[in-house]
């Protein structure tokens, strides 16, 4: 292929990662390991419309003896797959080379034991709330089992965030999720009403444990004195009550597969994918393999590398 037709090849690449959502420096990191896929092919006299499956297992054999990675050469086939499946979107070209070919010997992500309705629900109902924390973290709990917030998000949630009247709340984008409106449950609404109106402002009034200044704030979850504790303070010690209720429970990210994968199986994928706040449908796509029972950890067992 002569320097012009790579060119044109690298933009169109180029344009349809970035309709694809995909960051500014994922697209230069996925063009460099474009840069030298088309180099490799070059030098094997191949053209990139024309490499087959038995091509690029050469290529994956290469990177090997060059001393990548395993999950270097993951990212290399990841970015490979990307370009075939623009190709394809073109009309370039039919079916993708890099189909069913995966990296042995990179460990899958965690896939959780996910918790059936019945068991979050569950869980919500038995927490035990007396004391003004526990009211606070069944609130979080709530959010957790119900909505499938992140942790990161609770931190920014503010009580403007919060439309009982609607029976809503608003969860703030961030830099890794989208923004979104969620409608809560009923039991839900009677929680965080007492928790604005009563708990919030118990613990506004308390002293704090450490030598802090005491403060305004309009954020959702505090701590005694209107300290903004890192969540990490209030997401511990509610998940070791949680275990101690079912042993199934590991975190905060096994409640949020939960929710996904229900949402999953009751919505499409564009409306799944809103509610959890992702930006890439590939990212809710992931969350299909989380319908399972129990806890797995599996390493993956893909040919051909060894």
């Amino acid at each position: 292929m002569n320097l012009s037709n790579y060119l044109k090849m690298k933009e169109a690449f180029s344009i349809y990662l970035q309709a694809k959502g995909f960051t500014h420096k994922s697209i230069q990191s996925m063009l460099v390991i474009f840069h030298q896929y088309h180099q490799w092919v070059d030098r094997e006299h191949l053209a990139l419309t024309e490499v087959r499956y038995h091509d690029l297992l050469l290529f994956m054999s290469h990177c090997q003896k060059t001393g990548k990675a395993q999950r270097t050469i993951g990212h290399y086939l990841t970015t490979i797959r990307h370009f075939y499946d623009h190709l394809i979107s073109a009309s370039v070209i039919t079916t993708n080379p890099a189909t069913g070919i995966k990296v042995k010997g990179i460990r899958k992500k965690v896939l959780y034991h996910i918790l059936s309705s019945h068991e979050r629900h569950q869980l919500y109902n038995s927490y035990e709330a007396s004391m003004a924390r526990q009211r606070r973290d069944k609130v979080i709990l709530g959010l957790l089992v119900y909505q499938g917030v992140r942790t990161e998000e609770l931190a920014k949630l503010e009580t403007g965030h919060i439309h009982l009247r609607e029976g809503k709340i608003e969860i703030p984008g961030g830099r890794k999720s989208n923004g979104r409106t969620l409608p809560l449950e009923p039991h839900q609404i009677m929680d965080l009403y007492d928790y604005v109106l009563n708990v919030r402002n118990e613990l506004m009034r308390m002293p704090p444990k450490r030598k802090v200044q005491s403060t305004t704030t309009e954020q959702l979850f505090i701590g005694a004195g209107g300290h903004c504790s890192s969540m990490s303070n209030f997401i511990h010690p509610l998940m070791i009550t949680l275990r101690a209720q079912n042993r199934h429970v590991h975190n905060a990210k096994q409640l949020r597969a939960s929710v996904l994968t229900k949402w999953l199986k009751q919505h499409n994928l564009r409306e799944a994918q809103y509610q959890a706040g992702l930006r890439y449908i590939s990212s809710t796509e992931s969350y299909l393999q989380n319908d399972l029972e129990g806890l797995q950890e599996e390493i993956q067992q893909y040919h051909p590398l060894g």
